[in-house]
């Protein structure tokens, strides 16, 4: 059995949860960690169709709320409205809890502490 798993997503979100950096683990330990965390990710985004536009959604929305050279020049032309950069932190905010929470629901069964081990999220090419 490979050690990534799929979601069954339509083929334009299709996607693969991989577990790195977590060598002192089984492959059957890795595959069902995987699955613990794809699971929960796509109950907190809404279903597995959610899972790569809320990813992509939330990459753009850290690339905005990086500041530029231009913003620490002159902080005075702020030309976001507080609606859009509120919007902005909650993007960044219900990917950061999803996947919080999806990481602790993939790792407590597991009893140890996996400090190095991360998961990513590779989008399927159809």
């Amino acid at each position: 059995m490979p050690s990534n798993t799929a979601a069954k997503t339509s083929a334009k979100n299709a996607y693969i949860v991989q577990l790195v950096e977590s060598s002192d683990l089984s492959a059957d330990q890795r595959v069902a960690a995987e699955l613990r965390f794809r699971m929960a990710l796509e109950f907190a985004l809404g279903g597995p169709d959610y899972v790569l536009p809320s990813l992509q959604a939330y990459m753009l929305a850290q690339a905005l709320n990086e500041p530029s050279e231009d913003d620490e020049v002159d902080d005075s032309t702020d030309t976001e409205t507080d609606d859009e950069d509120g919007g902005t932190q909650q993007m960044i905010t219900l990917w950061e809890k999803a996947e919080s929470d999806a990481i602790q629901a993939a790792l407590k069964p597991l009893g140890k502490l996996m400090a190095e081990a991360r998961f990513e999220i590779v989008p399927v090419k159809t």
